[in-house]
């Protein structure tokens, strides 16, 4: 049995450390879905932090999960990763001039020390936005008016930082400074998220398509619900229906 498979497990939600914000809209399509299909497809990925669980990806299925009632969640639980990324924005047409004249935020030509984002533009002229005070919780209010300047009702397309993207005319690529773990957690015990989209943690195995019925994240016994998870997977192993793919995967959600 692949290793990963090993990795799952149904934790209470009430232990999960959520450092980011999550979309209504999007919220809202995946509870319908989730709710239709009675089963949870794809596990929260956590990993350990004190007695919690700190979530790096799924916030959406967890909040789902809440507003639907459930006590528990389908998880993929991995060691705390060595390296924490970000995702970049691609966005159409933004208006970010005023930007200069937000509270939290300072703009420049320069890269300098201590930036908080990139924003490149057609050209592939950058300027760098850092916050005016120094610490987590100023970055943090910077990050969220950087983000309440993004045209409304206009899709955020993700990117890996890496990867290479021609922008075209009016288009503009914002780039992210990485969180380290320690960060994330230190953001939330402050009482505060992250904007959604913005951490990217890559998963050597992630698990996906499980289908975990949705009535027995509710309630119950966790290591009751724990046995019918192995007792799933053991079943859909035996029927050979669990397959590893190496090359990478195009998704659409």
């Amino acid at each position: 049995m692949h290793a990963a498979l090993d990795q799952l497990r149904i934790v209470p939600l009430e232990r999960l450390i959520l450092h980011e914000a999550h979309d209504e809209s999007r919220l809202a399509t995946l509870r319908e879905r989730v709710a239709a299909e009675a089963v949870q497809r794809n596990p929260v990925i956590l990993t350990p932090h004190n007695e919690d669980f700190l979530l790096l990806d799924g916030a959406h299925r967890a909040h789902t999960m809440s507003t639907l009632g459930c006590a528990f969640v389908l998880a993929q639980l991995i060691d705390p990763p060595n390296k924490v990324e970000s995702w970049t924005h691609l966005l159409s047409n933004p208006s970010l001039d005023h930007l200069s004249e937000s509270e939290n935020l300072l703009a420049s030509e320069d890269p300098g020390v201590g930036w908080l984002t990139a924003i490149e533009t057609t050209g592939g002229e950058r300027s760098y936005l850092r916050a005016r005070e120094p610490g987590l919780a100023c970055e943090v209010r910077a990050l969220w008016d950087l983000q309440a300047a993004y045209p409304p009702d206009t899709p955020v397309r993700r990117l890996d930082s890496g990867a290479a993207a021609s922008l075209e005319d009016g288009e503009v690529r914002v780039y992210y400074r990485p969180f380290t773990v320690g960060e994330l957690a230190e953001v939330v015990r402050g009482g505060a998220v992250l904007p959604a989209g913005i951490t990217r943690f890559r998963v050597p195995e992630r698990v996906l398509g499980v289908r975990f019925p949705l009535e027995s994240l509710m309630n119950g016994d966790l290591s009751q619900r724990n046995a019918e998870l192995r007792t799933l997977v053991a079943r859909q192993w035996s029927a050979n229906r669990v397959r590893r793919y190496d090359e990478p995967v195009v998704l659409f959600e």
